[in-house]
């Protein structure tokens, strides 16, 4: 499952960097890790580079357990912003 989540990692970093928008992306959130994953997954879903279903693609979780980290997600942005801000 690891060597899947690095190769969507890689995936959603070729999206963010297509968008030119790679720049956005903070260092430390560059490397792969399953957060860092999550995390640039958040940053193409809000940016409008990807859809849901690609989200739940991407991170490998059921639709109920990406409908709950999406409202995570809305109240995350709306307390500290996001790179795109």
């Amino acid at each position: 499952m690891r060597k899947k989540l690095k190769a969507n990692f890689a995936r959603v970093q070729a999206i963010i960097q297509a968008e030119e928008m790679w720049e956005r992306v903070p260092p430390e959130a560059r490397n792969f890790s399953p957060e860092n994953l999550e995390n640039l997954v958040k940053f193409a879903y809000f940016g409008g580079f990807i859809d849901m279903a690609q989200v739940q693609e991407l991170l490998l979780l059921e639709k109920k357990e990406i409908r709950r980290r999406r409202a995570e997600w809305y109240e995350e942005v709306r307390e500290k912003g996001c790179w795109l801000c």
